[in-house]
């Protein structure tokens, strides 16, 4: 693992780890990873992960909510996003607001 110079500030370390993500520049997406900069909330009927991604639109974005992981890809990253449970994936809505990403899809019953 890195070390951090954020005094351990889990927002901080993210925004780290997007500088170096933007730093990279555009191209290929570079290899899968499973660690990211993401947040996964998961409720009692819902999985919501939410990502700080600035400097993008929408488009720039393509998401993926598979039965048990999301996909995140833009120009320049891929994240994989294993989930603890498993999702209906037509259920999945998208916000992409002022830099944060934010992914809700039903936990599939």
């Amino acid at each position: 693992m890195r070390p951090s110079t954020s005094d351990g500030d889990p927002l901080e370390d993210m925004l780290e780890e997007i500088a170096k993500v933007a730093q990279r520049g555009a191209g290929d997406p570079g290899p899968e990873v499973e660690s990211d900069p993401g947040e996964l909330i998961e409720g009692a009927d819902e999985v919501t992960f939410i990502m700080v991604a600035p400097g993008r639109t929408r488009m720039d974005l393509d998401v993926k909510a598979e039965d048990d992981r999301l996909r995140v890809e833009s120009y320049d990253f891929k994240i994989v996003k294993p989930l603890h449970c498993v999702v209906d994936p037509s259920t999945a809505k998208t916000t992409y607001v002022n830099g944060v990403l934010s992914v809700r899809v039903a936990k599939r019953i």
